[in-house]
């Protein structure tokens, strides 16, 4: 079950038409709305994963953290309220960097990383229910593994390998060959 979410409407150049959008209500064409996905990264390089909730499309699967960003705000402010919301985690704006945007059918999609300074206890985070069921820290390396046996939204697979690079680097790895 999700609360109402109203969200801004853009057009095709991303500019805001004054509109707003409820989620769920299907978008007229031509009129997009704005996700975000944040690639968290612990001081020790792993990278958190959390696993969709059984209700929702792709359940169980693992993904990043993200959702649509609401009415009035910011991409940056929707990604640091989807962080807070899904996990409890707190960055501060300027902790956040941005790393691109995707076009897709009805959405733009930002992403972002950050790297927290204080290492992420599992045990302390509080998930959002009816959105993430479970959490994990994990290495570049057990990622792929993950993805090798299907446990990854294909989607969210294609984006992370994106930006594979520049994650790898934050994350203090060797970046692959890939």
């Amino acid at each position: 079950m999700y609360i109402l979410e109203i969200w801004n409407v853009v057009d095709e150049n991303r500019r805001d038409t004054g509109q707003f959008h409820s989620r769920g209500d299907q978008l007229t064409p031509g009129d997009y709305h704005v996700v975000v996905e944040i690639y968290t990264i612990n001081p020790d390089g792993r990278l958190l994963v959390t696993q969709r909730d059984p209700v929702k499309t792709s359940p169980l699967s693992w993904e990043f953290t993200g959702g649509s960003i609401t009415r009035g705000e910011t991409s940056k402010e929707g990604a640091l309220r989807e962080l807070e919301e899904e996990t409890s985690l707190i960055a501060a704006p300027d902790e956040l960097q941005f790393l691109g945007e995707l076009k897709r059918e009805t959405h733009f999609l930002d992403s972002y990383i950050w790297k927290s300074a204080e290492p992420i206890k599992l045990e302390s985070l509080s998930l959002q229910t009816g959105e993430v069921c479970d959490a994990r820290l994990v290495t570049l390396r057990e990622l792929d593994e993950m993805n090798a046996a299907g446990s990854i939204v294909p989607t969210v697979w294609k984006r992370f390998e994106l930006y594979r690079k520049t994650i790898e680097k934050w994350a203090g790895e060797q970046p692959s060959n890939r």
